[in-house]
């Protein structure tokens, strides 16, 4: 054979074996993957996996909730979990964090937030703005009558996503012209219209059957976007969508015609394409396709259960209405969560919520004498939204935490008061306007939580040295998201 001929030759051999070498690689990825849902399927039916959602409303304090939560699992020795069944009696071993291969999501950055909190000084972690997951494998000293006590992994999918996502699936089950007439009720009444009355009216001029102007309705959508802006920050409400809009500055263009009197369904389908209701019809269902749809087949259907925390604080003392917008938002996603618990299959398939959470967090801006009324305060909430599906199996639960205690109880001339450092590291004492079990009958009272909000706290010094987070009832939290699994 010729030299040219033994240089072909051998080239053939040298891609022939590349080719085995990637048909080699390509096979054990799919021997690993099909070994670690085998494993995910064996922790789902034998109880040993669970995926928890976690979610708020922009600065109720998801990341460092989730920060202190999997820092005190993982430190039994230094954490303060007395409330907690297993760390109280030496079962809780201790936990790993791994990334949630299986969810296909980027990893929670547990440890900037943990970094921010421990600093000096301490600051708050960044918020959520997007969805994220962990995998916390929790190791439990499993107990025998018989023989040598043996061990136990709990597996803990955690999936941190803003709350303001969670506003928007209501939009799965509305039209266009039905989220119209929703919103024409909410937009057109109350603390929204107050706040932005020239925008109002000019989505009230809007005709459905003019030839739509993208120009001046893409201006409209910048406008409207501030507007759900300052709801939230100016007014402290809850209800806002498009939710996304709260977090991005994508041209959504999910705008609301506030006036569809004498139009019925069959005259708005009849309109052309190219009218102002055909136009912001078309940008409504790409929103709802593309934006809220996904969310929930990818991610929202594989929750078993949902823990959500509420700002309750800075929502009472936002004042009635703000109150009435928070209940209001319960309410309208009460009916997206699966209600009941789940068999075999569905455990494996297609798991439901069966435990639904609701947390009312930094509870240390309050004196320890106003953390029960808090809690029955939200639970007075909660009934009221979730009437219905009380009926329908969903175990209800609240409580009232602070992930990091930022305070600490003092007393002056006989009065009980909190002390603590604010955000820029001051220290500074003051007294809360005290919280009652009883909401005020409507319009009387709430003189009383007016212009009394207590001042950001910041994280306390020194828990790095020290080796513990404080906390208020994170071990009660457990107890509700995983006490009949340990």
């Amino acid at each position: 054979m010729s030299w040219s001929g033994r240089a072909k030759a051998g080239d053939v051999l040298r891609q022939g074996e590349k080719r085995i070498a990637r048909l080699s690689e390509q096979l054990r990825r799919w021997g690993k993957q099909t070994q670690d849902k085998s494993h995910w399927a064996a922790e789902r039916l034998l109880d040993r996996r669970l995926c928890i959602g976690i979610t708020g409303l922009s600065g109720a304090g998801k990341s460092t909730l989730l920060a202190s939560l999997i820092y005190q699992l993982s430190h039994p020795d230094r954490a303060q979990l007395p409330g907690f069944a297993p760390a109280l009696n030496g079962d809780l071993l201790g936990a790993e964090i791994k990334p949630a291969l299986a969810s296909g999501l980027p990893m929670f950055n547990y440890r900037d937030c943990l970094n921010a909190l421990l600093a000096d000084p301490p600051q708050w972690p960044s918020g959520t703005c997007a969805v994220s997951a962990v995998e916390l494998h929790i190791y439990l000293r499993q107990r025998r009558r018989l023989g040598r006590d043996g061990r136990k992994t709990l597996v803990l999918e955690l999936r941190d996503y803003p709350g303001e996502w969670l506003m928007d699936l209501p939009l799965l089950g509305m039209g266009y012209s039905d989220w119209c007439h929703h919103q024409s009720h909410i937009v057109g009444a109350g603390a929204r219209l107050d706040l932005a009355p020239q925008l109002v009216a000019r989505l009230s001029a809007l005709s459905p059957d003019s030839v739509a102007d993208p120009g001046y309705l893409d201006q409209l959508w910048q406008d409207y976007r501030q507007f759900l802006l300052d709801c939230r920050s100016q007014r402290k409400l809850s209800y806002l969508q498009p939710g996304r809009a709260l977090l991005d500055t994508e041209p959504y263009g999910v705008l609301p015609l506030l006036d569809l009197r004498g139009m019925g369904q069959v005259d708005l389908d009849a309109l052309p394409a190219d009218s102002t209701y055909g136009y912001l019809a078309d940008r409504y269902q790409n929103y709802v396709r593309e934006q809220v749809a996904p969310f929930v087949e990818s991610h929202f259907r594989h929750l078993d259960r949902q823990l959500v925390l509420v700002d309750m604080i800075g929502t009472l003392y936002a004042g009635e209405e703000a109150l009435d917008d928070m209940r209001a938002a319960f309410g309208h996603i009460a009916d997206t969560f699966r209600y009941g618990s789940g068999g075999l299959l569905r455990k494996l398939w297609r798991p439901r919520i069966d435990r639904l959470v609701f947390a009312a967090t930094k509870v240390d801006q309050v004196l320890a004498a106003d953390h029960d009324a808090l809690r029955q305060l939200l639970g007075q909430q909660l009934q009221l939204a979730f009437a219905d599906a009380r009926y329908r199996g969903l175990p209800l639960f609240c409580e009232a935490i602070a992930a990091v205690r930022c305070s600490r109880e003092s007393q002056r001339n006989g009065r009980r008061m909190l002390v603590g450092h604010d955000l820029q590291g001051r220290y500074l004492g003051f007294e809360n306007a005290e919280i009652f079990s009883q909401l005020p009958a409507e319009g009387e009272g709430w003189g009383h939580y007016a212009d009394a909000a207590p001042p950001q706290l910041r994280p306390p010094v020194g828990m790095a040295s020290g080796g513990t987070i404080p906390h208020i009832r994170i071990d009660s939290l457990l107890n509700l998201i995983l006490g009949d699994k340990v």
